[in-house]
This record gives C-alpha cells, sequence and structure tokens, in this order.
C-alpha cells in the first residue's frame, strides 16, 4: 500500500523521557512491530491470543500506514528487562460538526502488561500524546474504551457509540421456494468509491458530529494488501442482477455477543431500503455462520450496529425485536472556549432558528471550581472565553467538571442531565438560551480506525 497522505510526525515533544526504574516512554520505530503485535495480541487477548488485533497492529505500523504508523505509536520499554511495558496510538483524524471540520486526536489500543500496571504509565503517555494532538493543532481527543477508566485522564462520555438493533437469525425471512434473489452483494473496489462515497456523505449530513471519508480514506478502507486483509471485510456493493450498484453495506468480521455486525448501510436516491434489506440479511446470516465456524464463536444474529436512528431500523421494524444500547465516545476538550469559537457558525444558525434569534447577551456557564462564558452579540457569537465563579456571582447555569461536553455535542438535552444529576441546572433565561444553542442531536461517528 502506497502513503496516500502526509500525516505529521510526533516529532513536537521531546522523546524519549526516563520514567525511572528503567522504564523509557519513546516513539515506536519499525523493528518493535512484531513485538507490539505479540504484546498486544496477548494483553488484549488475556485467555486466548488475539489474531486479530495482531494483525491490525502489525497494519499499523507499517510505514506505508496512511494515518498512523511507527512515529504515531507510544511505547514504554523496560530497558532493563528488554521488554514492552505499555504502549498506545495517536490516529490524526478529522470530523466535522454541523459540518464544520476539527482536528481530532484518537487515541487508541492502550495496553499494559499486567506486572507493570498501577505505575502511572498510561497518564504519562496521555501527557505526551495529549501534547503531541494539541501541538498538531486538534481541538479534541477521543477514545472507545472501557468503562470509567478513561474518565482520570480528563474525558467525558459526549457521544454516542454503536447501540442499534438486531436482527436474530431465526427472524432472517427466507427466499420464497421458486423465487431467485433480484438482489446480490459483491466486493466493493476502488472503481466503486465515486458510487458509494456520496451515500456515506448523506448519512454524515444526518449526524451531527461525523467523520468524513475523503477519497483518500475510502481508498485505505478498501486496501486489499495481505496486511489489511488479515483483519479487515471488505465493504459490499448491494447491485441488480444486471450489474447496477444500488447501494453498500460495510460488513465486519467481528462476533459481539454472539452476533455479526454491519456497521454501515447506504441506499441510492429512490432506492427502497425495504426491497434490499432482506437479501442482505440473507446474506449476513450464511457469512455469520461461516465466520462461527472459523473462529470458533457462537453466532446467532445480526447486529445493525448503527447508532439510535437509521432509515433501515424504520425500513424493516418487524425484523428487529431486539434493541442494543448505545455505549458512547470518550471526548476530550481542552479549550471547550476555543471549540464554541470554531464552532459559532452552528450555534448562530441554530439561534437565528429559535424564538431567541438576534439575542445579546453573556451565558456564564459554571463547572463549580471554573467556568466560562459565551458573548453573543444580536445573534453573533462574538467570543467565548475562561471565566471565575464565585460565591457571590455563580453563573447563570451550572455543571460538574466535563459534563457540559454532553450537552455541546448534543448526546443529552438539559432535562437528560438534571433528571440524573441534580447539580446541573440553569435559570430561567439560561435554559432557553441553552436548548437553543445546545439542543439534542444524534450523532453517529464512523472514525478512521
Amino acid at each position: 500500500m502506497t502513503a496516500l497522505v502526509q500525516m505529521p510526525m510526533m516529532t513536537t515533544v521531546r522523546l524519549p523521557r526516563d520514567l525511572g526504574d528503567g522504564l523509557v516512554l519513546r516513539n515506536a520505530t519499525r523493528d518493535d512491530t512484531e513485538p507490539l503485535a505479540q504484546f498486544n495480541g496477548r494483553v488484549f487477548g488475556r485467555d486466548r491470543f488475539d489474531e486479530h488485533l495482531a494483525a491490525y497492529v502489525r497494519h499499523y505500523m507499517s510505514e506505508a500506514h496512511p494515518v498512523i504508523g511507527p512515529s504515531n505509536v507510544l511505547v514504554v520499554e523496560d530497558t532493563r528487562a528488554g521488554e514492552i511495558a505499555s504502549t498506545m496510538i495517536l490516529i490524526p483524524q478529522t470530523w466535522t460538526y454541523a459540518g464544520i471540520p476539527f482536528g481530532v486526536g484518537r487515541a487508541e489500543v492502550v495496553a499494559t502488561d499486567p506486572a507493570y500496571r498501577n505505575r502511572g504509565l498510561v497518564r504519562a503517555q496521555f501527557k505526551v500524546l495529549h501534547a503531541i494532538s494539541e501541538a498538531l493543532g486538534h481541538l479534541v481527543q477521543g477514545i472507545t474504551g472501557i468503562p470509567w477508566y478513561y474518565r482520570q485522564f480528563e474525558y467525558e462520555y459526549a457521544l454516542d457509540l454503536s447501540g442499534g438493533r438486531l436482527c436474530y437469525f431465526s427472524n432472517v425471512p427466507a427466499l420464497p421456494a421458486g423465487e431467485t434473489e433480484t438482489y446480490r452483494l459483491r466486493a466493493m473496489t476502488r472503481d466503486d468509491i465515486p458510487f458509494a462515497a456520496p451515500l456515506y456523505d448523506r448519512e454524515c449530513a444526518r449526524s451531527l458530529v461525523a467523520c468524513p471519508r475523503p477519497a483518500w480514506l475510502w481508498r485505505y478502507w478498501l486496501d486489499d494488501s495481505p496486511l489489511a486483509r488479515a483483519y479487515r471485510s471488505p465493504f459490499q456493493i448491494i447491485e441488480t442482477l444486471d450489474g447496477r450498484a444500488v447501494g453498500y453495506v460495510d460488513c465486519s468480521r467481528d462476533i459481539w455477543q454472539d452476533a455479526i455486525s454491519v456497521g454501515e448501510i447506504g441506499v441510492a436516491e429512490g432506492q427502497s431500503l425495504r426491497a434490499v434489506m432482506p437479501m442482505v440479511l440473507r446474506w449476513m446470516k450464511a457469512f455469520g455462520a461461516a465466520e462461527s465456524a472459523r473462529q470458533n464463536k457462537p453466532v446467532n444474529a445480526i447486529y445493525l450496529a448503527m447508532g439510535r436512528e437509521h432509515p433501515a431500523y424504520e425500513a424493516i421494524p418487524e425484523l428487529l425485536p431486539k434493541t442494543r444500547p448505545m455505549y458512547a465516545w470518550y471526548i476530550r476538550v481542552p479549550d471547550v472556549p476555543r471549540f464554541i469559537r470554531h464552532i459559532a457558525p452552528a450555534l448562530e444558525a441554530r439561534l437565528a432558528r429559535s424564538p431567541l434569534a438576534g439575542y445579546s447577551g453573556e451565558l456564564k456557564i459554571s463547572e463549580y471550581r471554573c467556568g466560562f462564558k459565551i458573548v453573543l452579540e444580536h445573534g453573533k457569537v462574538t467570543n467565548a472565553e475562561m471565566w471565575q465563579p464565585t460565591v457571590d456571582e455563580r453563573g447563570d447555569c451550572g455543571f460538574p467538571p466535563l459534563v457540559f461536553l454532553q450537552l455541546l455535542f448534543g448526546r443529552s438535552s438539559l432535562d437528560d442531565l438534571h433528571a440524573i444529576l441534580p447539580d446541573c441546572w440553569a435559570n430561567d433565561g439560561a435554559r432557553v438560551l441553552l436548548d437553543a444553542l445546545f439542543p439534542k442531536k444524534y450523532s453517529c461517528v464512523m472514525a478512521v480506525g
């Protein structure tokens, strides 16, 4: 695979760093590829070596990888024992908020050998990763990870992650006797990008926060090199029997809680989703059974993992008897006022459509020990800056530290937050303004992996 974009190297922060006791924090090198593959496969696999993850590590450690490569991998090495103690990676990417692009540093594949835990190695790496991410101009960091753990590093659950509907194999409609399929699936190729890309863009437009997929990123997803093929299942094109493309579907090989997953489905304008879904489900049932045998894992359902809402759910509600609840992205915003200034055009557009069109005034948002304020003039955000609440000036609304991020990213409304956290509050005027600026909005972020 040839390099598709030039990503900045992790040279803005001085490494290596001596952490004491023979432990050194450094960037990975090409020579670390197989040791890291074995380390992550063992640590994440626990009782059974995780071959899938080991294959992913070999792929992202390739210097030709378009978004990661060794320079975006951190390693803590025990120089006395000559072994890896801990590691994590930075995935630089661009997301959008209501169509406004912003840089994101995604931390992933965080792993520490059990013998080295509780020594602050993850914290030391996060300090470096956050500094690098911010030096690259990223306004936000994000991670998908285990419950609670990343709250220790200034992250808050602020965006829905996954969730969706289950179709049990017993619910998959059989093809009626004597009939043949009117649609079929075939592997997507790079020649299909001009067809599939607009369908993905349409899905992104439904989502408040999204991860755009330019042509180079589509080519990355469709990479058919041996390294990529070891862990990735290619996208499929939905087509008629005469070869006319009408949609696409992302069929993962991952088996989770006895289900095989579908991450994306999009169809062309004017194409009925209800017409194609039975064929897709039948194909996925066969695909899941084959993966069950290959991986020696039980599979009895198809998981449409496309968030809290999707047109496919509306197309075949009778075939989707169970909902899987959403998990959430951990999100870190080191400078909330800066991010608010960046997305000001989206906030102004919301305000213009609200009962507070043309509003002028200040909104002081307390996080109890600190806070920030938004200044508006005639419906325009003229400033957002840090502000310090006091005993005598508690502001217009209040949130426990980091919880405001749930409102900012549309995951929860003010009423949602107040129902579970009584220390989320707003006076009458601020409540109306917050509802106008930060309404609850659907997001399903399909980020770079």
